[in-house]
């Protein structure tokens, strides 16, 4: 038999950009934004055309830049706007969306051939399409008259009385609130700012809105776009950058239409460790409940992580890595899933071979391992523990101490073995014994077998403790920096 190996690279282009947002809308300009991928790319094309009548126009900007400046657009029109990342000369796919620029408004208007009862409206008419005009007329009470025309005849008008004159312009009816224009949210202000939150509050506008675009940034960084329920007026963004001045708009949406944006700033406050590698130093920064919580292991320019803090065991400051608590996750999972992470870090879930690396190469780490069965509680200490690099993922782990009996120190230097490349000494731990884990043969614990499984010792095990045949209904896996010690209470 002759085999023949036939290769080839895959090709893939450059990412493209996401967020498309519109902002500073006028009635000849707008503002083009996006979020630059976090692949590197070599710069972006802008392109934007009138949907009806215009030819595109195409502009090229630099990598470092995610907005862009229209500028000589038609009022009242709609422009189709498209943004593709460049690589040299690769392109990606295009992200597109629709720009609704608002119409002029009338210009110049007068009155002429003024007598007792009757007086001609004079005005410049809007470049923009419109159904019609309003006039609205006062003394002591209001009138109102339509036009199509860019004059009107005032009639049974009373001598000697001064009358103020409002010019309105319709563009589409909807539903009695497609006023062209008209009201927005009004007074944008941040309050309740802290180091990483924002809540942030307006006075609605009088008609009702069908939609929120709320954007804000910090300096030097990408837009972020959210979308606030039309009814509320207040919204609380999290998340934020520690000492960062931060620019919120806010601007709705009413018939298809979007009115003027407003907008407000803030600078949220510093913290200790602005950017937290992980639970021990979100303590410090004062996070004191137990709960989910942003780190960046890699640094402050590398994706964040969401974990969760166990912030109340043992003096707190725990990064968990592992739950057991329902069975309703299932942990026979193959390489790739143990080395990315799964489940819900709030339920169920394994944290992932990578981060749990990167977390214990960056400083000496301690482990905790807490097991619980009905009424009885006991747990596991380790002084000093880590895993290895990707392919091997091995666990150092050594130093016991705790209630539980040492079940892990038997799997020290063992490489992580899943179904799907077991490296136990037999060779078929993880099949066997149905779990992800740092097998030998096979195993003393084995914390992510089947849950609820008292029989072949596949279950949830902790030998020193309840030995093979019973599967422990809670377990939690979580590190913590060896030098750490806890802030005194109080």
């Amino acid at each position: 038999m002759i085999l023949f190996d036939i290769s080839f690279p895959l090709y893939t282009g450059p990412e493209p950009p996401s967020n498309l947002l519109f902002s500073d809308i006028t009635d000849t300009t707008a503002s083009v934004s996006w979020t630059r991928p976090r692949s590197p790319v070599t710069g972006f094309k802008v392109t934007y055309s009138h949907t009806v009548e215009g030819e595109p126009v195409s502009i090229v900007v630099d990598s470092k830049n995610s907005r862009i400046n229209l500028s000589k657009l038609t009022p009242g029109s709609s422009y189709d706007v498209t943004v593709i990342s460049l690589k040299d000369l690769d392109e990606s796919d295009a992200i597109t969306d629709v720009a609704h620029t608002l119409p002029d408004p009338p210009t110049d208007l007068r009155a002429i051939n003024v007598t007792d009862t009757k007086a001609l409206l004079l005005w410049r008419p809007a470049l923009a399409a419109i159904d019609h005009y309003v006039i609205v007329y006062r003394s002591g009470k209001g009138e109102s008259q339509c036009s199509n025309a860019a004059e009107q005849q005032l009639t049974k008008l009373h001598g000697s009385t001064e009358y103020m004159v409002t010019l309105l312009m319709i563009l589409h009816v909807f539903n009695l609130t497609g006023f062209i224009g008209g009201e927005g949210p009004r007074e944008l202000t941040a309050r309740q700012v802290t180091p990483r939150s924002a809540m942030l509050s307006w006075k609605p506008p009088p008609l009702p809105v069908s939609s929120y675009k709320l954007t804000y940034q910090a300096e030097g960084h990408e837009i972020k776009v959210m979308n606030p329920d039309p009814t509320t007026s207040e919204y609380r963004l999290t998340r934020l950058r520690p000492g960062s001045k931060y620019t919120v708009r806010l601007q709705a949406e009413r018939g298809g239409l979007y009115i003027e944006s407003i907008s407000t700033e803030f600078i949220t406050g510093n913290l200790r460790f602005p950017f937290p590698t992980d639970c021990s130093q979100e303590l410090l920064n004062g996070m004191q409940i137990s709960g989910e919580a942003e780190i960046f292991p890699l640094g402050q320019n590398a994706a964040p992580v969401m974990v969760y803090c166990d912030m109340e065991t043992d003096g707190g400051g725990w990064t968990v890595f592992q739950r057991r608590l329902d069975g309703k996750v299932n942990f026979f999972k193959l390489w790739k899933e143990y080395r990315d992470g799964f489940g819900d870090v709030n339920k169920e879930f394994w944290l992932g071979n990578e981060l749990i690396h990167n977390l214990t190469r960056l400083i000496p780490m301690s482990l905790r391992v807490d097991l619980r069965a009905g009424s009885e509680s006991v747990y596991a200490k380790y002084s000093s523990f880590s895993i290895g690099p990707q392919k091997l993922y091995t666990l150092r782990v050594s130093g016991y101490s705790g209630t539980s009996g040492d079940s892990l120190t038997y799997h020290n230097g063992r490489a992580f073995s899943t179904r799907d490349r077991d490296r136990s000494d037999i060779r078929f731990c993880a099949m066997s014994y149905r779990g992800g884990w740092w097998y030998r043969n096979c195993h003393e614990a084995n914390l992510n077998g089947l849950y609820d499984t008292p029989s072949s010792h596949q279950g949830v095990i902790w030998t020193a403790w309840k030995g093979k045949d019973f599967s422990i209904p809670f377990t939690e896996m979580k590190m913590r920096p060896a030098s750490f010690r806890p802030p005194a209470q109080g």
